[in-house]
């Protein structure tokens, strides 16, 4: 993404995503592409206001339960900062819209990377490679 202010929500969505791959694996369950990108719908719901179903029944439920609220309650945490006329920073709180772009772009980012093939990590695999060489990671 060419703009740095949603080109900085996609990447904190996707460290989210990352965080729930990683806490998956550590507890001995696998996230497939197309449960990170149903998850990323229902966030999407939430942000907009609806009532998704956000089951609790397994480990694998609970972490995409998760992954799904912690990107519902992100905005609450996230300033967008301005200069006012005389160069001053504003922080003003981040418009639920953008929020909502910065969502379906990485809903978009995951139809991109993904196969058809059920249960692929296509897109996994290449988000968990890229948040690493972004933090130096071999």
């Amino acid at each position: 993404m060419k703009n740095a202010f949603f080109a900085g929500l996609m990447f904190h969505i996707e460290q989210m995503i990352c965080a729930a791959d990683t806490l998956a694996q550590t507890s001995g369950c696998e996230l497939t592409d197309s449960q990170v990108r149903s998850t990323i719908i229902k966030a999407r719901k939430l942000v907009q206001g609806a009532q998704p179903n956000l089951p609790e029944a397994t480990e694998r439920d609970r972490i995409l339960t998760g992954l799904a609220r912690s990107i519902y309650l992100a905005p609450d945490d996230i300033m967008e900062q301005s200069n006012d006329a005389d160069g001053s920073l504003i922080e003003s709180p981040l418009e639920i819209s953008d929020w909502l772009k910065a969502i379906e772009t990485v809903q978009h980012s995951i139809d991109t990377h993904r196969s058809d093939i059920p249960g692929s990590r296509n897109y996994l695999s290449f988000l968990q490679k890229f948040i690493a060489e972004t933090q130096g990671e071999p």
